[in-house]
């Protein structure tokens, strides 16, 4: 029995040592972001567009300027947090990372469009293009996401399960279960794909808008284009700020009991 345990032992760390591709890849994106504002853009153009003559066309490109900054630095925050808490919790039963230039495609292409959304947004024809297309990327992208967590999870339930079967199952193995049932709510529970939905439509509404003001020039339309494309993004980051903030709040004692049961195992090992 003592062997058997030792043989299915749920021990979260070596999903990330499996996964350094898709690592490496989100490295490579990270990297091209950060060039690309490094290289000084972002700072001239606030300071070009405060020196201009008042204009509505001009400020609002200026907050939905701001605003795209905001979202490519919440992803790279967001992206790297989320693959932290996957690799603490989750340790599945014979699952093998994707290593493919699928997936490195994915995540370099998300960071080509989100820095070229910051290069588009004097333009609301050509940020409305770009984000359009990033909408519908970021959606197939998630989906694609969403079926390796599904097999993800299902596997590190397996692994548990074999632990909490034992006649002594550990606390810390409840604790892991309690943690990935919080994890596996965020990721697949959660409406993630239908407020992708939701982005893409009111992107395709704003681009539609778009269309007609670099036909008919009119500032109020280009200007609510603007409006719809800030609206969008802000509204969808309060959402997923709130759904994040809610899985945190939710995984913070799991994880402080955690902290505790290894405490008394380094003290008291058996």
């Amino acid at each position: 029995m003592l062997l058997g345990r030792f043989v299915t032992e749920y021990k979260p760390g070596y999903l990330r040592k499996r996964s350094e591709d898709i690592v490496k890849a989100r490295t490579w994106a990270i990297g091209l972001i950060f060039a690309a504002i490094s290289l000084g853009w972002f700072t001239k153009e606030l300071q070009r567009v405060t020196t201009l003559a008042f204009d509505i066309l001009n400020y609002a490109y200026l907050a939905l300027c701001i605003l795209t900054g905001l979202l490519i630095f919440l992803w790279i925050w967001a992206s790297q947090r989320e693959l932290n808490l996957l690799f603490q919790w989750l340790d599945p039963e014979r699952y093998e990372p994707p290593s493919s230039l699928k997936e490195t495609l994915i995540i370099l292409g998300l960071a080509i469009l989100l820095v070229s959304l910051v290069f588009s947004s004097r333009n609301p024809l050509l940020y409305g293009v770009i984000f359009t297309i990033y909408s519908l990327v970021n959606i197939f992208a998630t989906r694609y996401l969403n079926s390796e967590l599904r097999d993800v999870f299902k596997k590190s339930k397996n692994r548990i399960n074999k632990d909490l079967k034992t006649p002594e199952p550990l606390q810390k193995h409840k604790t892991y279960l309690a943690g990935i049932e919080i994890l596996e709510f965020y990721f697949i529970k959660r409406r993630q794909i239908l407020r992708l939905i939701f982005i893409f439509a009111f992107s395709l509404v704003g681009l539609v808008l778009s269309i007609y003001w670099e036909v008919e020039k009119i500032s109020f339309v280009g200007f609510t284009a603007y409006f719809i494309f800030f609206f969008t993004i802000l509204i969808s980051e309060i959402v997923i700020y709130r759904w994040r903030n809610i899985r945190d709040i939710t995984l913070r004692p799991l994880a402080a009991e955690l902290s505790e049961l290894s405490r008394e195992d380094d003290i008291n090992p058996k």
